[in-house]
C-alpha cells in the first residue's frame, strides 16, 4: 500500500518545468492518440501514445497522479470543458 499524501507539493511546484512561447504554437507538441495506465507496487505508470507513433513512458508517485488529476482537472474547468453543477 502506498504512503499517504504529504506536503511534499511545494517541492513539485517550484520544480515545474517553464513552458516557452514556441512550445505554445499550434502543432508544436506532438498530441497524444492513447494512454495506459498500470498500477506498480507503490505508483502509476503513465504510458501516452503519440500521434507520431512515439510512446512516452512516465512513472507517478501517488501524490504526483493526485497533482496531476488536480491540474487537467482546472486545466478543462479554465477552458470551460468542465461547467460548474448548478
Amino acid at each position: 500500500m502506498a504512503d499517504p499524501a504529504d506536503d511534499s507539493w511545494k517541492n513539485m511546484v517550484k520544480a515545474q518545468p517553464a513552458v516557452a512561447e514556441a512550445e505554445r504554437a499550434p502543432g508544436a507538441a506532438p498530441r497524444a492518440a492513447s494512454f495506459a495506465i498500470e498500477l506498480t507496487e507503490d505508483g502509476l505508470l503513465l504510458k501516452i501514445r503519440r500521434e507520431d507513433g512515439k510512446i512516452a513512458l512516465v512513472e507517478l508517485s501517488p501524490d504526483m497522479a493526485l497533482y496531476l488529476r488536480e491540474y487537467l482537472t482546472n486545466g478543462l474547468a479554465s477552458i470551460g470543458y468542465i461547467r460548474p453543477r448548478s
